[in-house]
C-alpha cells in the first residue's frame, strides 16, 4: 500500500522521471532503427556488415587492449592451423 504522506512534489518528481524514461526509450528506439537502416544501406552497397560491426567494437576499446587481444587471436589461429 502506498504511503498517504507522499507529497504532491514527490508525486510530480516521480511522474517527471517516468516521463523522462519514456522519452529516452523513444529516442533509443529511433536510434536503433536508424542504426539498422544504416547497416542495411551498407549491405546494399556491398559492404560486409559483420566486419563493420567488428571494427566498431574495436574502435570502442583501448588501443593497447585491442592490439593485445588481436595478438592473442593470431596466436590461437596459428596454433589451430598447425593441428
Amino acid at each position: 500500500m502506498i504511503n498517504n504522506t507522499i507529497t504532491n512534489e514527490t508525486k510530480l518528481e516521480l511522474k517527471n522521471m517516468v516521463e523522462e524514461v519514456e522519452r529516452l526509450t523513444s529516442q533509443k528506439d529511433q536510434i536503433t532503427s536508424e542504426i539498422r537502416e544504416t547497416f542495411e544501406a551498407a549491405a546494399n552497397k556491398g559492404f560486409d556488415v559483420k566486419a563493420m560491426k567488428e571494427v566498431i567494437k574495436l574502435r570502442k576499446k583501448d588501443p593497447q587492449k585491442a592490439i593485445s587481444e588481436e595478438d592473442m587471436r593470431e596466436l590461437y589461429k596459428d596454433l589451430l592451423i598447425e593441428i
